[in-house]
Parts: structure tokens; C-alpha cells; sequence
């Protein structure tokens, strides 16, 4: 793990050390090489799942001619959107992340912040943010996407899932939120949801929100790698606190119980808001 240089925005504090002052530096959980590792071998990738919903959002105008993907993290993200942009710009604040990314030569990865956007002005018709913006400084973040985009382009926030929930166990939810929740706490993170009001303030007309849900099958091992992609472990095993293989052994015995058999399906929630920033007069 890394901390973020002093002047980023102040949403990522550490649950598990309690109540951070507001000076408390950001930290980046996902700026260790075997977090990024990991994350690349074992995170779900939902991504062109949810992005098919932009064929209806946004009708005859795909593909676009460039798209900036925010958080693009191993470039899971960037590579769903390839369907539907001519040229992609990839940015996220993890190095390391960014050495684990499938290169293709219609993206370009750049490090950036999503508050300091490393991009020039309107240069873009389409801006994405795939289950990221809730490391963002929401205000800052939001300026940056009106700026960079083109009059009448179009802002996306999806959701891919990756916790999900085991069909028919709904005893899940108790062991993910008191079990899970005790020994590797959530990481404090900003969760506010874009209203239209607020998106209205910074000249983006909402489109569409859409929920859906998606089934996935995982072995045990598959599910225990997937857990220790998600900052509340990595932020542990990573940094030092437990060896990963205590992490592992203390997962497979947790979670044996919702795997009966070799195999277990999850449903995964996914959620997308499609917003348009106003053409110009």
C-alpha cells in the first residue's frame, strides 16, 4: 500500500484504525504489486455484462470516437468499452495496477487522479467510471468529467459486482456483515449517490439509472481468491498485518459451508447511470 500525496481528497481513510482525523492522509489499497496481481488473476469482470445496456442508452451514437475510462484499474474496464469507442484513454492512480493492464492499441493508460484529470479539455465523448467513484472527491471528480467532455457527451457510472451473495443462502448477508465485517472491516469510503439534482449542478442531464443482476459460478478456491482482491483484505495482507495464507485458510473455513458441492452460483447486483452533459447552444 501507498499513501496519496497530501492534496487528494480525503475519502479513503481506514475504517479498521477507527475514527480518522480530516487530515488523515488517502490510502491506495490497490497500489501493492501482489494487490494488483491478484486483481488481475482473480477479480470478477462484469464489465461488458453491464455495458451492453449502452446500446439502448445511447442509440445510433456508438461507437463514439474517444472514451476516457476512469479507475481503469487492470483495464477491465477499458477493454469492455472497446465495442463502443474508436480510441480509449485508460487512467488510474494505481502504478502498479496499470504494469498488470492487457495493453491493446486502441488504449492508452495513463496515471492520473480522476480530480486532476491528465487530459485536455473536451476532448472526449464519453467518460466512464467503473465501481470507482466512491474513491473519487465527488464534487472534484465531477468538474473534471464536465471538462474533459465534449458539449452532448455522455457520463457513465456503472457498478459490476464482485461480493455477490450465494442463491437461496440468505444466512450470507449475516456472515458478510457481522463475520466478514469483524475480522476484516469494510474501508471507509465516500458511498453518496449522484442525484439528479447534484448532477444538474454541474450541467449533466440524468438519462437512465438501471439495476440488473447476473449469476456467476465459483469454485471455493475462486471465491476466496476473488475476497482478497477487495480492499478490506488487501489492506491487511498486504500491509503486513496477516499472511495471506492465514487469510486464505480463515476464508475457506468461513465459506466452506456455502459450497456443498464443487461449485456454487452467486448473483451479482450491477448498476448503471447514464448521464449527458448539456450540448452546447
Amino acid at each position: 500500500m501507498s499513501f496519496l500525496p497530501e492534496d487528494r481528497p480525503r475519502v479513503g481513510r481506514d475504517a479498521a484504525a477507527g475514527a480518522a482525523s480530516s487530515a488523515a492522509p488517502v490510502i491506495n489499497y490497490f497500489d501493492s504489486p501482489a494487490t494488483a496481481r491478484r486483481y488481475a488473476r482473480s477479480r470478477p469482470s462484469g464489465h461488458a455484462r453491464v455495458l451492453e445496456l449502452l446500446a439502448d442508452a445511447l442509440g445510433g451514437h456508438l461507437p463514439v470516437d474517444r472514451a476516457l475510462d476512469v479507475g481503469c484499474g487492470v483495464g477491465h474496464s477499458a477493454r469492455a468499452l472497446l465495442p463502443y469507442a474508436r480510441a480509449i484513454v485508460g487512467v488510474d492512480a494505481s502504478s502498479e495496477m496499470l504494469v498488470q493492464a492487457e495493453r491493446d492499441g486502441r488504449i492508452d493508460y495513463r496515471k492520473g487522479y480522476a480530480e486532476s484529470l491528465p487530459c485536455p479539455s473536451l476532448d472526449f465523448d464519453l467518460v466512464t467510471v467503473a465501481s470507482a467513484y466512491h474513491w473519487f472527491d465527488h464534487e472534484r471528480f465531477l468538474r473534471e468529467a464536465a471538462r474533459v467532455l465534449r458539449p452532448g457527451g455522455w457520463l457513465v457510472l456503472y457498478k459490476a459486482g464482485a461480493m455477490g451473495r450465494p442463491l437461496g443462502r440468505p444466512d450470507f448477508d449475516f456472515w458478510r456483515r457481522e463475520v466478514l465485517n469483524a475480522r476484516y472491516p469494510k474501508v471507509t469510503r465516500n458511498d453518496e449517490s449522484l442525484t439528479a439534482a447534484r448532477a444538474a449542478e454541474f450541467g449533466f442531464v440524468e438519462l437512465s439509472v438501471e439495476t440488473t443482476t447476473r449469476g456467476q459460478v465459483y469454485s471455493l478456491p475462486d471465491y476466496i481468491e476473488n475476497l482478497l482482491t477487495h480492499s478490506r483484505v488487501a489492506r491487511v495482507v498486504d500491509g503486513g498485518l496477516e499472511p495471506i495464507e492465514s487469510a486464505r485458510a480463515w476464508l475457506r473455513g468461513e465459506l466452506a459451508v456455502f459450497f456443498p458441492s464443487a461449485a456454487t452460483e452467486f448473483t451479482h447486483e450491477d448498476r448503471i447511470h447514464v448521464l449527458r452533459k448539456a450540448p452546447k447552444v
